[in-house]
């Protein structure tokens, strides 16, 4: 029976961030999928939750994370 292993990695974008400073995120994450592509990781998802909190329940931001698994052994 096959058995995986999983890994989940925080990825930050943020809208009002400057198109350069956007641009060295997105360089980042490009060099994240590439490295782990390469250790036999499988990208299962880019998913973004939305922070809340406080007495108020404010938003406190955004996180965003990589899903990934990869078969255990290789």
């Amino acid at each position: 029976m096959k058995q995986f292993e999983y890994d989940i990695q925080r990825f930050s974008l943020v809208e009002k961030w400057s198109a350069r400073k956007q641009a060295e995120q997105l360089a980042t994450l490009t060099a994240q999928l590439n490295t782990k592509g390469s250790e036999s990781w499988e990208l299962l998802g880019l998913h973004s939750f939305d922070l809340v909190g406080g007495v108020l329940g404010g938003d406190k931001g955004t996180v965003t994370l990589t899903l990934w698994k990869r078969e255990v052994g290789q």
